[in-house]
């Protein structure tokens, strides 16, 4: 009886992985949908939504650390990020960006001395950056759009191409003591995801690639990879699973978004580093594609 039931461990175990397999590809087209028609409006609806995914964030982030951070913390970042993202949608952005340094700062500091950790500080960094920086980098106009489908698109090649080199050609292991899944061939074929998807976007978007481009994308794409170790990271070491349940197959918003959030700030701040330099406008989807889309 026991063999019969070795012989069928195999196959049920395929079956559930198949299964797995079709959940996450569903839940993944709905969201990308999802996603891909609000960032096309653009505008109020677009900050709107980095605003929700913004708290979604920061509660899967306090609830994955939960035994490092106080209820007393939790409450301060949640009402540190209403302020901050409140000043930003009514347009005070100066004062935005002061209010989270403010509030890391006294966060950190606060933590420091009750408990030797920053992971309440690091949860509103987690949240408030990338939201500052999908809603800087989307401006309400063309170039806004391009240089945001671009960030999804070499991410999400990333992700696709990693999750399938990796089940297909194995091989040695890229961070077994951070997690065990990934591979060198899987790491690899992110970057030609990456590059494959953004290159495609480029050209339908009517530029010339040059070499420029395919540099920024090759950091974005190693950086998002970095950060889905980071939260992987993160998750060993508080032993949680998922940051959440909210999505089918994949499990929280933070599991789904973690290197499209940190590749999204890396590119904010490259770009906002360029236009410091240059003395150009505030206009960073402009900066970004006379930067690396224009010859």
């Amino acid at each position: 009886m026991s063999g019969a039931e070795d012989n069928h461990a195999p196959s049920v175990k395929k079956t559930l992985m198949s299964q797995e397999l079709k959940l996450r590809i569903i839940s993944a087209v709905i969201l990308a949908v999802l996603v891909l028609a609000i960032t096309w409006i653009g505008g109020q609806t677009f900050t709107l939504l980095w605003a929700v995914i913004a708290f979604l964030v920061l509660r899967e982030f306090n609830r994955m650390c939960a035994k490092s951070i106080s209820m007393a913390s939790r409450t301060a970042s949640f009402i540190a990020l209403v302020l901050i993202v409140g000043s930003w949608l009514i347009g005070d952005r100066q004062t935005a960006i002061v209010m989270f340094c403010s509030g890391f700062i006294v966060l950190a500091l606060w933590q420091l001395f009750v408990s030797r950790s920053i992971w309440s500080a690091l949860g509103l960094a987690y949240a408030a950056l990338p939201f500052f920086a999908m809603s800087d980098l989307r401006s309400d106009n063309n170039n806004g759009l391009i240089v945001i489908l671009l960030l999804y698109f070499c991410v999400w090649g990333a992700d696709v191409f990693a999750y399938f080199a990796g089940r297909t050609i194995g091989g040695p292991k890229l961070a077994p003591s951070i997690s065990p899944n990934k591979t060198w061939s899987g790491f690899i074929g992110s970057l030609v995801g990456a590059v494959l998807l953004s290159y495609l976007v480029d050209l339908a978007a009517g530029f010339d690639p040059i070499l420029v481009f395919f540099i920024i994308i090759l950091f974005a794409a190693v950086v998002s990879q970095l950060g889905d170790l980071m939260e992987s990271s993160i998750k060993r070491k508080f032993a949680v699973k998922d940051s959440g349940t909210l999505i089918p197959g994949h499990g929280g918003v933070l599991d789904r978004v973690d290197g499209l959030i940190v590749a999204a700030v890396f590119i904010w701040l490259v770009t906002l580093y360029i236009s410091f330099q240059n003395g150009q406008s505030n206009d960073l989807p402009t900066v970004f594609v006379n930067a690396f889309l224009k010859p």
